[in-house]
């Protein structure tokens, strides 16, 4: 792949409601539930009165556990679209169904490990899921378990941590600084919650899935230039 990003914008644009159906039929739904569970954590945890309270950190582990999870049919639709495979949107749905446990347990474990590192200034939270967000994209893409796929996630994260880095916080800054600009305005408009769920709802459904097919993108690219090295290693020492 030689232009990732190019490829990934083109393709969100050109199969725009083979992504809709994937945002109606998963991303909403585990969005809703998102909404319903972090509402109710924040309602019976009590405060007090620190800058982030516990149902903060409740927050953000079910933030990235979900995320995680809800990203597999994003990724194999991604995948078989660059490799011209039939029934793509079929496929990444089967796909969700048969990987979805081995990815969910796996992302338990990466958010948990992330949200301790968020507590710990930041950096070393953004630092973990840069370094294996990628395995389960690996995996989908060679249909095996995502634990296989742990050892080169890290070799990419070693050779492209800051272009990891660079695409996690681009979105999720952006995402964040819109979110906030229009939640301003629907403030003086009217106070309702309602309002404002549907409109961060509405954000997610634009810039997850982008930022799901450019890291898949990107992803694939990366994989190829791993693979174009460890030819040109093996022809030295042959």
């Amino acid at each position: 792949m030689d232009k990732p990003v190019s490829f990934a914008f083109s393709l969100f644009a050109g199969k725009y409601e083979k992504f809709l159906i994937i945002v109606f039929l998963v991303q909403i739904p585990f969005l809703l539930i998102h909404s319903f569970i972090t509402n109710y954590i924040y309602a019976i945890t009590p405060t007090f009165g620190s800058l982030f309270s516990i149902a903060d950190i409740y927050y953000a582990f079910i933030t990235l556990l979900l995320l995680l999870f809800v990203l597999i049919p994003f990724v194999k639709f991604t995948i078989n679209e660059y490799q011209g495979n039939e029934n793509s949107l079929k496929t990444a749905f089967y796909s969700f169904a048969v990987q979805g446990f081995n990815i969910f347990v796996f992302s338990v474990l990466l958010a948990l490990a992330a949200v301790i590192g968020f507590m710990f200034f930041f950096i070393p939270g953004l630092i973990i899921l840069a370094a294996f967000i990628s395995a389960p994209i690996i995996a989908l893409n060679d249909e095996k378990s995502v634990w296989k796929s742990v050892r080169e996630s890290l070799q990419i994260f070693k050779k492209h941590f800051l272009g990891l880095i660079f695409c996690i916080l681009l979105f999720s800054l952006l995402e964040l600084g819109i979110g906030v600009f229009l939640n301003f305005i629907i403030l003086s408009i009217t106070p309702s919650y309602a309002a404002i769920m549907i409109t961060q709802i509405f954000l997610n459904t634009i810039f997850f899935p982008i930022f799901i097919v450019v890291l898949t993108s990107l992803t694939i690219k990366w994989r190829e230039n791993l693979s174009s090295l460890r030819l040109d290693k093996n022809k030295a020492f042959a």
